[in-house]
């Protein structure tokens, strides 16, 4: 099995998403690429955000979900960082409670709660 090492988000307005990821989930930016790359810093993969011209696709071919222990808190940070909640209330899953949520650029994903063991 080949391991996955970079996750790619492309959004609309990098400064934009740059400060969603940021103030919103967390995240800081690791380095630049020119004016429309960021590299975030996560765990074991990488995240890259960039920046493309024209029309986002409709439809994400990856929906990455972020780990919470406090969905509702999480809920709150996508909302004030400027994104928009999909589910108004989390939705039971076989591991736990999710949320969909879209980014400022309108990227589809997930908040993930997973239920205590």
């Amino acid at each position: 099995m080949l391991p996955i090492c970079v996750q790619t988000i492309f959004v609309s307005d990098l400064e934009q998403a740059i400060r969603f990821y940021g103030d919103g989930l967390g995240y800081e930016v690791k380095r630049t690429y020119g004016a429309c790359i960021a590299q975030l810093k996560t765990g074991s993969t990488t995240l890259i955000l960039e920046q493309i011209e024209g029309l986002l696709p409709e439809v994400p071919a990856t929906v990455l979900s972020f780990q919470t222990t406090d969905i509702r808190a999480a809920m709150r940070s996508v909302l004030e960082a400027g994104g928009e909640l999909v589910d108004a209330e989390p939705k039971r899953c076989p591991v736990g409670v999710v949320v969909k949520f879209r980014d400022p650029s309108g990227v589809l994903h997930d908040l993930l709660q997973f239920d205590a063991v």
